[in-house]
């Protein structure tokens, strides 16, 4: 492996080094990029929360597994200190969600944190029992719990196997082993999941009698999956390869040997790709400029790129479509160079807009919603004449319907049906905005007020009106 493609492995997405979240100029946009729901931030728990949020994407960014926990551990303190401030603020329950996210990916003595998940989540549901946060709270602790009941029944599978079991036993044995890797991925606590596989292809290795048998595919199966833990878990790219080579040398004859090899030359030009553009960019920074930012003072794009911050802007933005795709799969990094784009080189609006219309499009598909929606109030703010605008507030729309903010989602669809029939997304709004528009029972409430209500729009009694009648008899 070349020295310039050694340089991307270390997953350097911050080019221009120390200027983001540290510099005076980009203190707004740390402060004022959770707009939306939340409007203006304002008072401590507000930037705490908004800090805790950099700080968590800083963390799943980081270039090694140490630098990671470190920073989740920061962010996870971030999120108690938001809850500490303001226990039923606007901001405690997504600061306990995503405290307890991390909870259970969070490697700690004895594995990830999974009792102070469970805690925190069942205080989202508490404190706001019908609200979309709760409802994901409810989700995320089944799933928790289910993980757990299987990685203790498959692991029993696996203890009560006799040394002397014949060979249907002990691939089923090897099964259950792969039950509990599986269960540790979902529950994000991957050095277990990895040292469960490195035991699944010893294992299978012992019981292999030739190659191509079923106990060879699974050893091969299992070293194959541990590089893609490392490659799309923990996005550590030495390692990672490390384990892939593994599949090629030792299991030759499996189909996974063929998927490594591919997999790994199409990331090492991805790789080498992101090192040209990252070369370039180093090529036309002033360092002196930058070193202004540093110690708080204003710097426009075109002093800390001279002439060639259009071009400049497009190495950004092709860094950031590259860790996006394909073989990569890199949604952090992409971020993260979307974000460094949009504020270092936001004269550049038509690229700078762009990528700020993309940071919300991966919030979204990560379903990372109330972000995704921030995103995309900041691009109507900072690029209100940006060439995405429209896509944006259909996206919103589709967003705000997601967490249950009918009525906000019910005027965001409106806004995008009046863009035209030749958007590609207008029959969809149209059709949204009939359908919030119905009035099924005839009680005068429209289904997008009963929705918000929690209420039915196929019982005339049961209304926001006699909902609100009834929750002031209960109080």
């Amino acid at each position: 492996m070349d020295h310039r493609t050694q340089l991307a492995w270390k997953r350097v997405t911050s080019v221009v080094t120390g200027a983001l979240f540290l510099t005076p100029i980009l203190v707004t946009v740390l402060v004022s990029g959770c707009a939306g729901m939340a409007n203006t931030l304002k008072g401590g728990a507000a930037v705490a929360f908004s800090n805790a949020q950099r700080t968590e994407e800083k963390g799943r960014g980081a270039d090694t597994l140490d630098a990671k926990r470190a920073l989740l551990q920061k962010a996870i303190d971030g999120y108690d200190s938001v809850v500490a401030q303001e226990p039923i603020g606007e901001f405690a329950n997504r600061a306990r969600y995503n405290a307890a996210v991390i909870s259970t990916e969070l490697v700690v003595p004895g594995g990830a944190n999974y009792e102070k998940a469970l805690t925190l989540l069942q205080e989202v549901v508490d404190t706001e029992p019908g609200g979309y946060l709760a409802g994901q709270a409810r989700t995320l602790m089944s799933g928790i719990r289910q993980n757990r009941q299987t990685i203790e029944d498959s692991r029993r599978v696996f203890d009560n196997t006799p040394e002397n079991a014949n060979e249907d036993r002990r691939f089923a044995a090897i099964e259950s082993l792969a039950a509990v890797a599986r269960s540790y991925e979902s529950l994000r606590d991957y050095d277990p999941a990895i040292k469960t596989l490195r035991s699944i292809r010893e294992l299978a290795d012992g019981w292999t009698v030739e190659e191509g048998d079923r106990f060879y595919k699974r050893a091969a199966q299992a070293q194959f999956q541990i590089g893609n833990v490392y490659f799309y878990s923990y996005y550590n790219y030495i390692d990672g390869w490390a384990e892939y080579v593994a599949v090629t040398k030792d299991y030759p004859k499996a189909f996974e040997s063929g998927q490594a090899e591919s997999l790994l030359k199409r990331a090492k030009r991805s790789l080498d790709t992101i090192a040209e553009d990252q070369g370039y960019i180093q090529s036309k920074l002033n360092q002196k400029a930058l070193d202004y930012m540093n110690v708080g003072r204003h710097v426009n794009p075109n002093e800390l790129f001279s002439v060639f911050s259009e071009q400049v802007a497009q190495a950004y933005l092709n860094i950031a479509q590259t860790w996006e795709k394909d073989p990569l799969r890199n949604y952090g990094a992409a971020i993260d160079n979307y974000r460094q784009l949009v504020d270092l080189l936001w004269s550049e609006m038509f690229v700078a807009a762009d990528g700020m219309f993309h940071i919300g499009r991966l919030y979204q598909d990560g379903g990372r919603y109330v972000l995704a929606i921030e995103a995309y109030d900041e691009l109507f703010k900072r690029f209100p004449q940006a060439f995405r605008r429209n896509d944006a507030v259909y996206n919103k729309a589709v967003c705000l319907e997601t967490i249950r903010e009918f009525e906000d989602a019910y005027e965001e669809y409106r806004a995008a049906a009046g863009f035209g029939e030749e958007q590609s997304f207008f029959r969809a709004a149209e059709q949204k905005v009939r359908q919030f528009e119905t009035d099924e029972d005839g009680d005068g409430f429209l289904f997008y007020e009963e929705q918000q209500a929690g209420t039915s729009d196929k019982d005339p009694a049961s209304n926001p009106d006699s909902a609100k009648a009834a929750a002031a008899v209960a109080e």
